[in-house]
């Protein structure tokens, strides 16, 4: 999958330095509660999903102070749908 621009994204994560080969560009949306990238999947992950094969997504997590999982939420899908979860949220892109 590579992550693009997309209209109304305004922020642009750069790869830490010395990282640049194995980490991308990532553009994204922010309001101040959600955060949204864009992505599109090249020729090899489309054959897979066209195939059946599933989209997994990892997303960062550890423990809050109280010695709990800290879980943030992720919502996968369309443009639309995305837009639908994260205007509950705050203002949309």
């Amino acid at each position: 999958m590579i992550t693009h621009q997309f209209e109304g994204c305004n922020i642009h994560a750069s790869p830490p330095a010395g990282y640049e080969e194995m980490i991308g560009h990532l553009y994204c949306f922010h309001n101040g509660h959600a955060c949204v990238s864009a992505w599109k999947p090249d020729a090899k992950t489309l054959e897979a999903l066209n195939r059946g094969e599933s989209i997994f997504v990892s997303v960062m997590s550890g423990t809050r102070q109280d010695g709990k999982p800290a879980i943030i939420p992720v919502f996968v899908g369309t443009e639309e749908t995305c837009k639908e979860v994260v205007s509950d949220t705050g203002g949309v892109w």
